[in-house]
């Protein structure tokens, strides 16, 4: 699992084997997330301030969560 960011007691991740979209998981002590790099958010737990923030940050850099996914995700590897 490749960890691109790490904020105030929460982390992003790419994961490997995953589906489209491109996205990244949310990990927070309180629950997950999935933030597509379209902004699609599939929420279970993650406080408001914290999915606002991670939002943010992905939208911002999408390039480096696109890199990340299809290095983690490349079919051939597989």
């Amino acid at each position: 699992m490749g960890k691109i960011f790490t904020g105030d007691g929460w982390i992003i991740k790419v994961q490997g084997d995953e589906h489209p979209p491109v996205h990244a998981h949310v990990l927070h002590p309180d629950g997950k997330a999935s933030i597509s790099v379209g902004g699609l958010i599939l929420n279970s737990g993650v406080p408001a301030r914290v999915i606002e923030a991670a939002s943010r940050w992905i939208l911002e850099n999408s390039a480096v969560v696109e890199t990340e996914w299809k290095k983690m995700n490349n079919p051939r590897k597989r």
